[in-house]
């Protein structure tokens, strides 16, 4: 009797000891990606889309107006031109607790850390080990695609993911009204998600083994869910939105590009659909995905079926980014992914044991004929297979995880920085009233959306009182464009300077200021201790000395940018052009600074320049320059290149093979070859 309650005691403890583990798996997760996706926001890496676009409208559901938002054009009017995600009135409750856009990065994170538990009992229960479970849980929460979603500043999507567990944790238990509950909540994120619930409900009610009650909820599931997504999608949508039909079609061209063009190709052309299905990049996807939970997903074809409404309407997008792997869009299939995974340890765990039964010695059995002696080798070979699966299992979320991962694992794991430029935010922001009218930029906006009217820049409207704008970050124009729509707003007297420091420009309607900027304006412009990566001397006239520069390689989207170092020889009595070309194998110009012009020059240009100073100027992010690319600089006066005035240059010192391109006014830097994905500098013999 002793022995008996012992044991009981033991199991009950590893229980404890198990769910213990897997709450710690969960509160290192959130404090992990809470706090990196706090520092992204707080080191300006969220924007207006998607972030500010998100939060203004969950912020005004808060204040009594159901999703409503500032649209592109300037209006106001609910969210529900777009999409359905009445899930929003809940979210908007964390404003109650932090008064910041923070609170809904905190909740995100939060939300997809837990459904960890669900994935724990799963496991636990399927395969009869309170390990599996905790390994289970600790791969769930390594996914680099959930990684990816939940990094990605904040969306509905993301937060289906712990509901859609738990709801086929609780179908699996028969416990109905919690099934439902979760269920409803899925469905309530985003009107795609019900048709994850929706393959839930017809999973429930196809499997043989259900009895008449299960097979009846699981059909009312499935049609509750197949109700709402139609309504969702072709009567409240199409109520708030102008257009007929979503821009959303136009993701699918090739299938279309139209409701009707999609559902006839699908019926009628089937071979374009696996052509898509079978492309390099789109199976790379499904590659990342199965590798993530080990391949065990394949052998439970059944349960990895779920996914099919959101993985095909990645895979057989346009869009690359809706089958990278990357972003959002790949959140809502991980549930299914992991729990046919499970299913699949289990499969492979019996034909392991059916196996090792079958080669087991001759008399093997024999020699042990006792019955406990049989039961503890039953045990035993359980346990040999199961760690056996596990190992594996762990084994390749480890491996993808080091491969795409966001952990300090993988490649992707960055701690953004706060800068003195960032802080000083808060400088400008305290001078906004909270109801006052704004217009600002893109990595501002969702620092300044709890307030019922925002403006993207450069848009302006009569309403407008203040407009906050940060020369120094990132615009969705041209930079040209964003220069003139500036001075249009303070040369006509509408907008006078209220306060300007490093690049920040805090403007008010009507204010009777200053209308020139302050010298320390231009300290975003200026770096005390240049320290470039690849430093040379190289002098432009008698004013101008290059110091080096940086190659800024954004090797994931394929993105370059370079930053240049300036030291300034001779105060200058004109404005020069620093002119840098992209140059390909043949020599053709790939991109110039012409057709896409530098920031700086625009704002701090040449003239103004201080003796002695050293001055920082960056190209914007460029893409499509190729596996290859040369470097080449000079200086010109004039508008254009070709026929400008080019300053003469003179090679000081360097420690690479820098020469002239034409004649002693355009320098050759360096050339640079894109290997395994990153971009070297090739340097000679």
């Amino acid at each position: 009797m002793e022995s008996s309650e012992s044991e009981s005691r033991r199991k009950l403890d590893r229980s404890r000891l198990a769910l213990a583990l897997v709450w710690l798996l969960i509160g290192l997760y959130v404090l992990c990606f809470g706090t990196l996706s706090v520092l992204k926001h707080e080191a300006f890496q969220t924007y207006a889309a998607d972030l500010g676009n998100m939060d203004q409208p969950i912020w005004n559901t808060l204040h009594g107006r159901f999703v409503e938002e500032t649209k592109n054009d300037g209006s106001q009017g609910p969210r529900l031109t777009d999409h359905f995600e009445p899930i929003f009135t809940l979210v908007s409750l964390s404003f109650l607790i932090y008064d910041d856009v923070k609170a809904i990065l905190i909740l995100q994170t939060v939300v997809v850390a837990l459904g960890a538990l669900p994935v724990f009992w799963l496991a636990r229960d399927e395969l009869e080990s309170k390990g599996a479970g905790l390994v289970f849980a600790a791969v769930y929460l390594l996914f680099p695609a959930l990684q990816a979603a939940n990094l990605t500043e904040f969306h509905a999507v993301p937060l289906a993911v712990c509901p859609l567990l738990f709801a086929f944790h609780y179908t699996r238990e028969k416990d109905w009204p919690k099934a439902w509950l979760f269920a409803i909540l899925a469905m309530s994120a985003k009107e795609e998600i019900t048709l994850l619930v929706f393959m839930l409900g017809l999973y429930t009610f196809l499997v043989p083994k259900n009895k008449k009650q299960e097979r009846l909820m699981g059909g009312l599931l499935a049609l509750v869910s197949l109700a709402w997504f139609g309504v969702a999608t072709f009567v409240i949508i199409p109520h708030f939105r102008a257009m007929t039909e979503t821009i959303y079609t136009q993701r699918y061209t090739s299938l279309g590009g139209s409701f009707k063009g999609i559902v006839l190709t699908l019926l009628t052309e089937p071979w374009v659909v696996v052509g898509l299905l079978l492309s390099g990049p789109r199976l790379a996807y499904l590659g990342g995905l199965l590798a993530s939970v080990g391949f065990l997903s394949l052998f439970d074809p059944l349960t990895l079926l779920l996914s099919a409404p959101i993985y095909l309407a990645n895979a057989l997008s346009d869009y690359p980014l809706m089958y990278s792997g990357e972003l959002h869009y790949s959140a809502p299939v991980v549930p299914f992914f992991v729990v046919s995974a499970i299913y699949g340890a289990k499969r492979w765990v019996g034909w392991l044991e059916k196996l090792g039964s079958q080669i087991a010695p001759a008399g093997f059995v024999i020699r042990r004929e006792q019955k406990r002696d049989l039961v503890r080798l039953s045990e035993v070979g359980q346990l040999s297979a199961k760690t056996l699966v596990l190992f594996w299992l762990l084994l390749c979320s480890l491996g993808y995880q080091r491969l795409r991962g966001f952990t300090p694992l993988g490649p992707n794991f960055d701690v953004p920085r706060i800068t003195p430029h960032h802080r000083l935010f808060q400088r400008f922001a305290a001078q906004i009233p909270p109801d006052a009218v704004l217009s600002t930029t893109p990595p501002l906006f969702p620092h300044l959306t709890h307030r019922r009217v925002i403006y993207l820049f450069p848009v302006v409207l009569d309403d407008t009182e203040y407009v906050l704008l940060d020369v120094a970050g990132v615009t969705d124009i041209h930079p040209n464009d964003f220069h003139r729509a500036y001075l249009k707003l303070v040369e006509g007297a509408r907008f006078g300077i209220l306060d300007s420091a490093d690049g920040y420009i805090l403007l008010q309607r009507g204010l009777a200021g200053p209308d020139t900027l302050p010298d320390s304006f231009y300290d975003f412009a200026r770096v005390e201790a240049p320290t470039p990566d690849y430093p040379l001397t190289v002098d432009f006239g008698d004013s101008l000395r290059l110091l080096g520069f940086d190659l800024v390689d954004d090797w994931k989207w394929q993105r370059v940018r370079v930053r240049l170092y300036w030291q300034v020889l001779r105060e200058m009595d004109r404005d020069y052009r620093l002119y840098l070309a992209f140059l390909g194998d043949g020599g053709q110009v790939l991109a110039d600074t012409i057709r896409q012009p530098m920031t700086v020059p625009l704002w701090y240009p040449t003239g103004r320049w201080r003796q002695g100073e050293v001055v920082i100027i960056e190209t914007l992010l460029l893409t499509g320059l190729g596996d290859s690319f040369t470097l080449g600089l000079g200086v010109f006066e004039g508008e254009y290149w070709e026929g400008g005035k080019r300053l003469p240059a003179r090679i000081v010192e360097s420690p690479y093979a820098v020469r002239f391109l034409e004649d002693p006014t355009w320098v050759r830097l360096l050339s640079f070859r894109r290997e395994r994905g990153r971009l070297r500098p090739i340097l000679p013999p």
